[in-house]
């Protein structure tokens, strides 16, 4: 007589944790506290002005990187076509927001730092 083994969902866990825990702190969480961070707290210099700069791309490619992440991890556990598509247009969406908010950085970086004495 063979034991069987039960196994969760393909895809469902990665390490204890949920895709839905993980895309949540990995695009809202995580890049908030970044901003929250280093967002400087009196009148902010060039120094300053630099640094939110790189804590918003920081928090921006750990915005794109959770949901890639994720749909890599779909894909080596060939989750189900629906499920894999789904972070793939989460994904797409997640980028194309913060592509648009890396172009806001540095639009914002270039147009105040000359501003700064």
């Amino acid at each position: 007589m063979t034991q069987t083994e039960t196994r969760p969902m393909p895809g469902t866990r990665l390490r204890g944790f949920s895709s839905g825990v993980i895309l949540v702190v990995g695009v809202l969480v995580v890049p908030f506290a970044l901003g929250v961070a280093f967002t400087s707290s009196s009148t902010p210099d060039a120094h300053d002005y630099v640094r939110m700069a790189f804590a918003q791309v920081a928090g921006a490619t750990i915005a794109m990187a959770t949901p890639v992440a994720l749909v890599v991890q779909r894909i080596i556990r060939r989750s189900p076509l629906v499920d894999t598509l789904w972070f793939v247009a989460v994904a797409g969406a997640v980028i194309w927001f913060q592509l648009a908010n890396l172009s806001f950085a540095v639009d914002t970086l270039v147009r105040v730092l000359p501003t700064v004495s």
